[in-house]
């Protein structure tokens, strides 16, 4: 029985891994909107995964090497299928540069996972070092959805190549980012719990994702300037909320 509970986040695993074939599969065929949205139930499902995981005590080598390889389709392969095939028709985008770009993006997916699956870097429990492939998956699909849903013209994409170059940068370099966890400042954790609820609230219903795509670059810009300007201290945390997301 012991053994069983670790089905749970390894389950959840598992579903996001399937989530992200079925969204390049869907993205293949077309159905550009439904493969974005399976993009964000697989950020909420890494997000569960690593939830049960402390919950049930059932964390694993295991679990964690799992973890990597459903981030790597979920987050690296699927966000650069949605947009190669979701622009490749696209006149305003250069199809090189497209291609280029999510050969890159899914380059760099792929050494970042690596590079935390072989070290521990300092203060690691605190923060992120480059942004995580979870956050820079969610920021990719809800942007591609907040275009469709505002229906802007097709130059706006143009700028899509450049945003897989700095996001592949992004994930590879060695910024600082806060980990989502509880401070010593109750509004903030309440602006933070309120945040997490209203993505598991919204994305299951497919709604608004202009507000999962503005709360994803919040989050990383407000977040890499204040830790840019107030380094972490140990003495200023009360707990720390480890986190799954690479």
């Amino acid at each position: 029985m012991d053994k069983l509970k670790y089905l749970v986040p390894n389950g959840c695993t598992a579903f996001s891994l399937v989530l992200g074939l079925a969204s390049v599969v869907n993205s293949i065929h077309g159905n550009l909107e439904l493969a974005a949205w399976m993009v964000l139930w697989g950020v909420l499902l890494d997000k569960l995964d690593g939830t049960f995981a402390r919950l049930l005590n059932a964390s694993s080598p295991f679990g964690a090497q799992l973890d990597s390889f459903a981030d790597f389709v979920s987050f690296g392969i699927a966000p650069s299928a949605l947009f190669y095939f979701g622009l490749a028709d696209n006149e305003m985008v250069n199809t090189l540069w497209l291609q280029t770009g999510c050969v890159t993006f899914v380059v760099a997916t792929a050494a970042r996972l690596a590079r935390f699956n072989v070290s521990e870097p300092p203060m690691g429990h605190l923060m992120f070092y480059g942004i995580p492939t979870t956050f820079m998956g969610a920021i990719s699909a809800s942007g591609f959805l907040t275009w469709k849903h505002f229906q802007w013209q097709d130059e706006t994409m143009a700028i899509v190549p450049f945003f897989l170059f700095l996001a592949s940068i992004a994930m590879v370099s060695s910024v600082k980012l806060p980990k989502i966890k509880l401070h010593k400042n109750m509004a903030l954790n309440i602006f933070q719990g309120v945040n997490v609820l209203t993505a598991y609230v919204i994305a299951p219903l497919q709604m608004w994702p202009q507000v999962l795509f503005v709360q994803g670059l919040f989050y990383v810009i407000v977040g890499v300037i204040w830790y840019a300007v107030n380094p972490p201290s140990l003495e200023e945390e009360v707990e720390t909320v480890p986190q799954t997301a690479h």
